[in-house]
């Protein structure tokens, strides 16, 4: 298959792509923040049950990245959501392994207990995950394995994928399983164009949700400024999971699983940049 190459990049952001993500996600985000716990009220939605998968090394994120998921998980239980975060290991004194030791009965760490080939267990680690009954099935930072699920979970099962940045580490994932992905959630512009460009996925399941688009939001940002990026990622899963069940996905169980290989590619924009000032 063909993707859009340099000159087709060079046409889009001539016509304002990079340009109107930026502006009409930063307006959208605002109004939709601001009425996120009305809608909540108004429409009574059930209690969302997440999945937050982060078995992949952590060296592949940035301090950021790092420092804004156990807030993350803080701020969704806060809100009454359930939350399960998969993990492959949990070591003793890590941020994550703070927040969710703490008393906190809408928050539990389990550990990917299905190791070995892919190919081996993929149906097994369906099955197991697939008996969580969750709503929303997020990709923080997975490996081979939390990838090569996608197309054997529940059809309503509402699956998003995080970019953390703007490389093929994140893109050739969520490329490859694009048809399974009901959204993706990009940190910066450049990552959500990217998802556009290299991953053909249309641009209205895409989402820039930054944890560095306040400022000090990575770190000591203010209670009122985290909870407003908590409550728009909690519209974002409200809009997938009403896609999800709008219109449910396909079970594959013969989809070809990606092994995939995390070297650090340049990306479209380093390559784009680079081709101008050439």
């Amino acid at each position: 298959m063909n993707y859009p190459g340099l000159s087709d990049a060079r046409k889009l952001r001539r016509e304002g792509l990079f340009e109107s993500l930026r502006d009409e996600t930063a307006a959208v985000k605002i109004q939709a923040a601001r009425g996120c716990r009305i809608l909540r009220a108004e429409s009574m939605m059930k209690v969302m049950k997440i999945a937050i998968i982060s078995t992949e090394n952590d060296n592949l994120l940035t301090a950021e990245a790092h420092a804004f998921l156990p807030k993350l998980l803080k701020g969704l239980t806060d809100n009454g959501n359930q939350v399960n975060l998969f993990t492959k290991d949990a070591p003793a004194g890590d941020a994550l392994d703070e927040a969710t030791a703490q008393s906190n009965p809408l928050l539990h760490r389990s550990l990917w207990q299905l190791r070995g080939a892919v190919e081996e267990n993929l149906h097994d680690s369906a099955r197991w995950l697939n008996e969580f009954e969750t709503d929303i099935y997020l990709i923080w930072n997975g490996d081979a394995a939390a990838w090569a699920v996608l197309p054997l979970l529940k059809p309503a099962t509402a699956t998003i994928a995080v970019g953390h940045a703007d490389s093929e580490v994140f893109y050739a994932p969520a490329r490859h399983y694009r048809s399974f992905l009901t959204r993706v959630i990009g940190m910066t512009p450049e990552t959500c164009v990217g998802f556009v460009i290299n991953c053909v996925i249309d641009k209205e399941r895409v989402e820039w949700i930054s944890y560095g688009e306040l400022e000090g939001s990575s770190a000591d940002a203010p209670e009122a400024e985290l909870q407003t990026v908590v409550e728009t990622y909690e519209t974002c899963f409200e809009k997938a999971i009403a896609d999800a069940l709008a219109a449910p996905r396909e079970i594959s169980a013969n989809f070809p699983p990606l092994l995939l290989n995390r070297w650090a590619a340049p990306s479209w924009f380093d390559r784009l940049k680079a081709k101008i000032m050439n």
